[in-house]
């Protein structure tokens, strides 16, 4: 999925998550909606700037783009261990568990690491769902090639990429609506009371 979706669904779980009265640290979980994804962002940005302005293409033929999302990212260390170190399944375990030992030892710092954690690792269950030759390395660090292929992917064709993009569109939508209507009736009552 895209990182819009991705903030606006856990947007959404975190409002749901507040009206149960749930301790969430609602900035620390909207901010591990999004890390998995800022890595490879930037990497795509300073690759773009480097070899538009500064280098040759290594390569003879292809774009930029492809030679960064369907070269580098497959086979460079830097742009696996980047892309995939929020993106494991273990790595986000670990912090949730230690996020959650310090919360419970009454550590702040705790309390933050735990929902950064828990956003990241539901990040990551999207990802393997939503993407199917790209997708998160299941088992990183312990294994560097192993990803899930999913039958459905967020953006090839093949792998319904045209419905799941006009369902991600949808989502984001409702979730958007949903946000305004909590925003109009709060200001509504803000209106009556005044």
């Amino acid at each position: 999925m895209q990182i819009p979706s991705h903030f606006l669904m856990t947007a959404f779980i975190n409002d749901k998550l507040k009206l149960r009265f749930l301790p969430v640290h609602t900035g620390a979980f909207l901010f591990g909606s999004v890390l998995p994804d800022l890595p490879f962002t930037l990497l795509t940005v300073g690759g773009e700037i480097y070899y538009r302005w500064f280098a040759p293409l290594p390569v003879e033929t292809g774009s930029i783009m492809e030679y960064l999302h369907f070269t580098l990212f497959f086979t460079n260390p830097v742009w696996i261990v980047s892309h995939n170190f929020f993106h494991s399944l273990i790595i986000n375990s670990l912090l949730l568990g230690l996020g959650y030992g310090a919360m419970r030892q009454q550590y702040k710092w705790g309390v933050f690491l735990f929902w950064l954690a828990v956003g990241t690792q539901l990040h990551t269950i999207v990802d393997i769902f939503s993407h199917s030759s790209d997708g998160p390395l299941l088992f990183f660090p312990l294994n560097w090639t192993y990803r899930f292929a999913s039958p459905i992917s967020y953006w090839e064709a093949d792998n319904y990429g045209r419905w799941f993009i006009l369902f991600e569109y949808l989502l984001d939508g409702v979730i958007i609506a949903y946000f305004l209507r909590k925003w109009f009736e709060r200001k509504r009552s803000e209106q009556n009371a005044g």
